[in-house]
């Protein structure tokens, strides 16, 4: 970004995204969405970066009392599959209201990999905040199967995470897993891919 600031380059993003056609186009996302998630990234600005970005901490006490729905939205990337590889958490009140957001650099390793490390740690945050019912969204379509029972896990590195996940799921009283385009993921996607860029 050369000499310009991060707050900067978010103005500037801002200024020529066109969210009414994004919001048309994907009707899970609404402007309020965008909004939010564009003031959080200010909100980084002059924070020395780790490997949780943007860093919050978890959901104050105070607000976890009054929530018990959420919508979370994971993804998972990885440049070069396997390659550097990162993690998004978005997670919204049952309102579309943004509560709270992670991506986190892990390492090198598969895309599948990635997507089941953002489901654990969606997972995770969900049973931090005593969520009473949770409404999963990613687009991967093989994660929605498999925890759907429609196709069977085989892959040794898969499954030691697919029991670690299915534990945790188990700990919240009502879930549920939907499988949405790359297109309605966009704010997950974007925090997996500056993930893999904190690692630079």
């Amino acid at each position: 970004m050369g000499n310009m600031s991060l707050r900067e380059f978010v103005t500037l993003i801002s200024k020529y995204l066109d969210t009414g056609k994004l919001i048309r186009e994907n009707p899970s996302v609404t402007r309020e969405m965008i909004d939010s998630f564009l003031r959080n990234i200010c909100k980084t600005e002059g924070k020395e970066p780790d490997n949780t970005c943007p860093k919050q901490g978890d959901i104050p006490h105070q607000r976890q009392k009054d929530l018990g729905e959420f919508i979370i939205h994971t993804d998972g990337a990885s440049r070069g599959n396997p390659g550097k590889a990162g993690i998004g958490v978005a997670i919204f009140d049952k309102e579309y209201h943004l509560v709270d957001e992670v991506c986190r650099f892990i390492g090198k390793t598969t895309n599948n990999v990635a997507e089941y490390q953002a489901m654990i740690l969606a997972a995770q945050k969900a049973i931090a905040c005593h969520a009473r019912k949770v409404i999963f969204k990613t687009d991967s379509e093989l994660l929605v199967r498999q925890l759907n029972g429609i196709y069977r896990v085989k892959n040794p590195n898969i499954l030691s995470l697919y029991r670690e996940l299915v534990t945790l799921l188990n700990k919240i009283p009502v879930w549920e897993i939907q499988h949405v385009r790359r297109e309605e993921n966009v704010i997950a996607d974007t925090l997996a891919n500056r993930g893999i860029d904190s690692s630079i």
